[in-house]
């Protein structure tokens, strides 16, 4: 738990089929304002799809979740950044795709703000081919950051990259949760990026969560 207790999305009882395979079984779960939650658990177990239900992205077959804010931010596996926008453009898009009105100037100083977040500068007129996995990583973390969410989810952050840029990647990912004290939920299957961060863990097993406690814990229990 945090040191918030204020609970900020609750899963009841969530299950979740894909034809005969059931991915989710009557899974429950509280998580906490400003907390770093790591889902973790081996392919198929089910917490990407987890992460899903709770941004929205699907719905479940039975049992609820419910979300204290619908300011959310979502970094997808693999970055997911459009190939034919420039790296402004990318970091902008919830916002001029939303209702939110922003000045021409107030959004360029966002933009930047973001991008030097994630320690990046003097690249908003790249494009996603002329940028390196972990640069095109954080370019995502900022378009996701761009709303000042309280919510951030991660989708296996570290895939396809090396174990360096991992390491960068899961700093910037606890940075950010301390920069924005915003709650972050990040599903890995990342042994070492887990070992580097301080936060709670659960683990899932036949789409079921089988163990919870902290992320030091898991090496000692």
């Amino acid at each position: 738990m945090s040191n918030n207790s204020e609970v900020i999305v609750s899963v009841k009882n969530l299950s979740k089929s894909f034809g005969e395979h059931k991915v989710l079984d009557d899974v429950s779960l509280d998580i906490y304002k400003n907390e770093l939650l790591l889902i973790i658990g081996f392919s198929g177990t089910g917490k990407s799809t987890l992460l899903k239900l709770i941004s929205g992205l699907d719905e479940p077959d039975s049992g609820e979740i419910e979300i204290k804010t619908s300011n959310l931010g979502m970094v997808f596996q693999g970055a997911a950044l459009f190939d034919s926008m420039s790296v402004f453009d990318n970091v902008a898009f919830p916002i001029v795709n939303s209702d939110k009105k922003m000045p021409p100037e107030e959004l360029k100083k966002s933009v930047h703000e973001k991008l030097n977040l994630v320690g990046l500068s003097d690249i908003e007129n790249l494009r996603p081919d002329e940028l390196s996995g972990g640069m095109k990583k954080r370019v995502s973390f900022a378009r996701a950051i761009i709303n000042n969410p309280d919510v951030i989810l991660y989708d296996e952050p570290t895939s396809g990259l090396d174990p360096v840029v991992s390491n960068v990647i899961v700093d910037y990912i606890v940075k950010l949760q301390k920069e924005l004290n915003a709650c972050s939920i990040l599903v890995t299957h990342d042994l070492n990026s887990i070992s580097k961060v301080d936060g709670r863990l659960v683990l899932l097993y036949n789409g079921k969560i089988v163990w919870e406690g902290k992320t030091k814990e898991l090496f000692t229990s």
